[in-house]
Formats: structure tokens, C-alpha cells, sequence
């Protein structure tokens, strides 16, 4: 199997096909990535279609200086941040996603769903980078050094940024334990 960067290279001379084999070897993670963040599974799709097309139109210029994967959520978080940009003050979870009420209990009382659901609306109330930082370390397992290059900043900033979730996401925690 070709690496990502032996088929940029047959993308870049010619063969299309080559970015067909790059599309369907990233399209899960972008998606999923954009869900994430934008928690609404149409405009996830959208987002994950725009990053290819703006790939496609812009591979010319990829230096390879990060990995290619690193490169196309990098293309994801931007739009990502736009996509909430539009949508301010607004946290809305995917109409197909069940709802509950979570505030009158403890996670350790909740069913298995609605810990989720609840560490879920946890994560889409933190800031952008911050939020970011945690979809990527957590859900996608990549290194501070992508996470800076994905979110275009350091990774000390990307460390930050992490740290500074997760101490929110205690907080989240502790703030419910006194409401009770």
C-alpha cells in the first residue's frame, strides 16, 4: 500500500486517482473530526466535503512539513471554527441524538448514554481551542506537536490548551456535585 506521501506525489503527476485512495483513507477521521466540533451530522458532511475539495484545489502548495493527515484537519478545524463562528452561543446537539436531563444527578448515576451526552455538552461549552485540543487528543489520539499544526499554534499552546480543558471539565464535574 502506498504512503500518503507516494500518492501526493502521483496526485501532483498527474494520476487522480491517487487522491481518490488519499479521500478514502481520511474521510472517516475528517468526519468524525467535524462532528465533533460541529455536532450536526449534515453540516459534519459538508465540512468533511469542503476539506477534500479544498485539498484538491490546494495540494500543489502541501509542503509535507506535518503529515498529510495533520494537514486535512488542519483544513477541518478552520472550518470547523467558521462553521461555529456563524452559530454563536449556540450549542445544539444532532436532532438524532437522545436528549436528558442530567443536571438532577451525578455522572456516576447516569446510564452509560447519558454520561456521554453530558461530558459531550461539557466539551462543546469549552472555547474553540480548547475544545479542539481535546477532540484531537482524545478522540483522535494525535501528538501536541499535531495538535499545534492542526489548530495553527505551538505545541506549548496546544499543551495549554488541553490542560486548561481538562481543569474546566473538573470544575464541570465539581460544580454539579455542589448544585446536589
Amino acid at each position: 500500500m502506498a504512503s500518503d506521501n507516494e500518492l501526493v506525489g502521483k496526485f501532483l503527476s498527474g494520476d487522480r486517482t491517487a487522491f481518490d485512495e488519499l479521500v478514502i483513507r481520511h474521510q472517516k477521521q475528517v468526519y468524525s473530526i467535524a462532528y465533533r466540533m460541529v455536532r450536526r451530522a449534515e453540516t459534519a458532511e459538508e465540512i468533511a466535503q469542503e476539506t477534500f475539495i479544498r485539498a484538491f484545489r490546494s495540494l500543489r502548495s502541501f509542503r509535507q512539513k506535518a503529515s498529510l493527515n495533520t494537514w486535512l484537519y488542519r483544513i477541518t478545524m478552520n472550518l470547523c471554527c467558521d462553521e461555529l463562528k456563524r452559530r454563536p452561543n449556540e450549542v445544539e446537539l444532532d436532532p438524532e441524538t437522545p436528549g436528558a436531563n442530567t443536571a438532577d444527578y451525578p455522572p456516576e448515576k447516569m446510564a452509560e448514554e447519558e454520561r456521554k451526552e453530558w461530558l459531550e455538552r461539557q466539551i462543546d461549552a469549552l472555547p474553540f481551542k480548547q475544545k479542539s485540543a481535546v477532540v484531537l487528543r482524545i478522540f483522535q489520539g494525535m501528538s501536541f506537536r499535531e495538535i499545534g499544526h492542526a489548530i495553527g499554534c505551538s505545541t506549548g499552546s496546544a499543551k495549554v490548551n488541553y490542560r486548561h480543558a481538562l481543569l474546566k471539565l473538573k470544575d464541570a464535574r465539581a460544580n454539579l456535585y455542589e448544585e446536589l
